[in-house]
């Protein structure tokens, strides 16, 4: 099913939006903006009969037990103005899976297909209404615009300068990590916001429970969040002004860590090395670092933190970071994700990387450089949507474990994108929606590697390379390999065991077992592949 898609310049968005939120001439707070757009869609939108597909968000998917992304084929039943929804009908399905025959669906998840049924209908103006809303509330809304005062003009404050602040992201004006910065706090905004709303409604239910004392814990972590939401706030002002925007732009190369880089380069520029410890006594320290001689090079220059992050940032590209035992909090991957080493030295289960909260990305580490080597780490993806992303070049975990305690098929533990590598050897993975996900003419090599209590051990997309030797598969509530193929007579798919692979290319298992995978060992199915239009950024990963 083909979609329509629009590919506007700036100065189209803005007149298309002036258009629509403040062609009146009087002043829109933002309280009024909803109604605005309610306003407009009623004029334009098909309020019945056309088909479109769905694109079911993640955390539909984890409430429907699905694996994200899904996109379903539907028809519109009734589009709600007020509320910027449709009740759908579901029409088709691609996969074996169970949904509601009819579900309320925001508008901004829904790409009106070209194929339609009803001819007289003006679907074009219908798609492209569509985008516009979407485009609006995912780049222009933030979630404190509502508490804006109402003599306050958001049209004139705010439209212009965000809309330039997209492009200049998406015209590469300003610099990746800039660029980084701005989607993570609006990414943790919104995560905020929810948070926000849900810990006011339980409040306000514990009220009309009658009961007497308001739990402080909650009431204490709205305050925090509501504080950590005003900096965001604060910071993302700074970035949509023009002016500071610039000067961003002129010293993006300035990241607070200059006399760092001018001793290094004192020192040669050369590799080095960076040990982190969180403590202990004066014999056990001594020890530890004695031991970190069998890892490194006799002549390297090494230095300690105690901060797991802050070796991560004032690391260069192929820098070795040592890791002692202990729980290490990160919010991201600092510079090892240009290339490097993260090593640790103790006990894989003692030595535990997990994320900050709020101010992690939804994935904890993010590769894109030429090679990077984890050893001996445990990865706990707690609330994260992902535990590493792998973008370029070659990722190689030895005698790892990638684990989730609360787990969930939206889960992903690693992500190989088109022409990125994985080598694993001797690595646990456990409690995940899906290990690994292997994208179109990406390749992974496995080698004595487990996938145990997971929804599914891989995703292979079509034309990606598998080769996997003496690796267990076991106890997934699903299937072990899920491999997509754009030809495949069945529309429903192939189960059966590792044979249905073997004529198969660029795919080879070797010595491999499959052990109480409760729908089957291996799934052959149709390619999930869609016309939808792809964002290849930190918080999508297909």
């Amino acid at each position: 099913m083909e979609i329509y898609t629009f590919d506007k310049c700036l100065q189209e968005r803005l007149a298309e939006f002036i258009n629509i939120l403040s062609n009146r001439g009087v002043i829109v707070p933002a309280s009024q903006i909803h109604a605005e757009w309610a306003y407009h869609i009623e004029l334009v939108l098909e309020p019945v009969g056309w088909q479109g597909l769905w694109k079911i968000p993640r955390l539909t998917c984890q409430d429907f037990s699905v694996h994200y992304p899904t996109i379903v084929a539907v028809e519109i039943e009734n589009v709600d103005f007020q509320e910027l929804s449709a009740l759908v009908k579901i029409i088709a399905v691609q996969d074996d899976i169970h949904l509601p025959a009819r579900y309320d669906v925001p508008l901004i998840e829904l790409y009106p297909t070209k194929d339609q049924n009803n001819a007289v209908l003006d679907i074009v103006a219908t798609a492209e209404c569509i985008d516009q809303l979407r485009f609006f509330y995912s780049y222009l809304w933030m979630p404190w615009d509502i508490d804006e005062d109402e003599i306050s003009d958001w049209v004139n404050n705010h439209l212009e300068t965000r809309l330039r602040l997209f492009f200049d992201m998406k015209r590469g004006i300003m610099c990746k990590k800039t660029c980084e910065l701005v989607r993570t706090l609006m990414r943790e905004g919104r995560d905020i916001q929810a948070k926000i709303s849900k810990l006011e409604l339980e409040i306000s239910d514990d009220e009309d429970d009658n009961q007497k004392d308001l739990d402080e814990g909650k009431a204490c972590q709205l305050m925090k969040l509501h504080f950590r939401l005003q900096q965001i706030r604060t910071e993302m002002e700074v970035l949509e002004n023009p002016a500071m925007r610039e000067v961003l732009v002129k010293n993006q190369n300035f990241n607070g860590n200059e006399i760092e880089l001018k001793r290094r380069e004192s020192r040669g520029g050369k590799i080095e090395a960076h040990f982190v410890w969180l403590g202990g006594s004066v014999e056990e320290t001594i020890k530890v670092l004695e031991s970190t001689k069998n890892y490194l090079p006799s002549n390297i220059f090494m230095k300690t933190s105690n901060c797991l992050q802050d070796a991560l940032d004032i690391s260069d590209k192929g820098d070795i970071i040592i890791v002692g035992k202990g729980e290490h909090e990160i919010r991201g991957a600092g510079n090892l994700e240009e290339g490097g080493i993260l090593r640790g030295i103790s006990n894989v289960e003692s030595t535990v990387i997990f994320p900050k909260e709020t101010e992690s990305g939804p994935s904890l580490l993010d590769f894109s450089g030429k090679e990077v080597l984890l050893e001996n780490i445990t990865i706990d993806l707690k609330d994260l949507q992902a535990g590493i992303l792998v973008r370029k070049g070659l990722l190689k975990l030895i005698n790892c474990r990638i684990i989730v305690f609360n787990q969930s098929v939206i889960k992903l533990g690693i992500v190989i994108f088109p022409g990125a590598k994985l080598i694993a050897n001797n690595t646990y993975f456990t409690g995940l929606g899906t290990c690994i996900v292997v994208h179109t003419l990406a390749e992974v090599i496995l080698s004595e590697c487990s996938f145990e209590n997971c929804i599914e051990g891989l995703q292979l997309n079509n034309n990606s390379k598998l080769s996997a030797d003496n690796c267990i598969f076991s106890n997934c509530k699903e299937y072990g390999i899920r491999k997509e193929m754009d030809y495949l007579n069945n529309s429903k798919g192939q189960v059966g065991d590792i044979d249905i692979l073997q004529n198969l290319p660029d795919i080879s298992l070797q010595n491999c077992r499959f052990e109480n995978n409760i729908k089957g060992n291996v799934i052959l199915k149709p390619s999930s592949n869609t016309v939808l239009p792809m964002k290849i950024e930190s918080n999508d990963f297909k």
